[in-house]
C-alpha cells in the first residue's frame, strides 16, 4: 500500500503517527520544515526508527546515509551510514520513491513486504518526510520506520 498525501489516521504504528503530526506542526505554513526545525529530544521513542538521507543538489538525485536509526540496523542486519543508497544494492528497489518524494516535497506512507532484505518474510511500514533549507527544494529526506512479522505469525517483531 503506498498513500499520498498522507493524513495521520492512515498511520498504523503509534510512533510514526506522532513523528508525522510532529513534522506537520514543525511544518507550519511552509511547504516542508528545515532540518533545523527538527528537535530530536522531543521525539526520543521515535528515534531509533529514523533513517535519514541528504538529497544531492542535481538530477540524477543520489542519497547519501547521514543516519540508520538502531531498529533499521537490527531490522537489515546492518548499518549502512556513510553509504550512498546506491551503493547498498539491496536498496535500490526503493530508489523510485526517493526520487518521487525529492521531486514532489510531499509525505508519504507505504506498508509491505520487505523483499528487498534478506528478511523478506517481515512486513514493514514507512512514513517518508522531506525536509527543505529553502522551503522549496528537497535536501533530507526522513523515513521514520517500523518492522514486523504478518500478523498471521505467531510472534511479532514489534507488538
Amino acid at each position: 500500500m503506498y498513500k499520498s498525501p498522507v493524513v495521520a489516521e492512515d498511520i498504523k504504528p503509534d510512533h510514526l503517527k506522532e513523528l508525522f503530526i510532529y513534522w506537520q506542526k514543525i511544518r507550519g505554513n511552509k511547504p516542508m520544515p528545515s532540518r533545523a526545525d527538527f528537535h530530536p529530544e522531543e521525539l526520543p521513542a521515535v528515534l531509533p526508527h529514523i533513517v535519514l538521507f541528504d538529497v544531492s543538489d542535481k538530477k540524477p538525485y543520489r542519497y547519501f546515509t547521514r543516519l540508520v536509526g538502531t531498529e533499521t540496523v537490527r531490522a537489515m542486519g546492518f548499518d549502512f551510514t556513510g553509504k550512498y543508497l546506491d551503493e547498498i544494492p539491496s536498496l535500490s528497489a526503493v530508489q523510485e520513491r526517493f526520487d518521487w518524494i525529492s521531486e514532489n516535497g510531499t509525505p508519504y506512507y507505504y506498508q509491505g513486504k520487505l523483499v528487498w532484505s534478506e528478511k523478506s518474510y517481515m512486513d514493514y511500514c514507512t512514513l517518508a518526510l522531506p525536509f527543505s533549507n529553502d522551503g522549496k527544494k528537497v535536501n533530507i529526506l526522513m523515513y521514520g520506520t517500523d518492522y514486523y512479522l504478518p500478523d498471521d505469525h505467531p510472534e511479532r517483531w514489534y507488538s
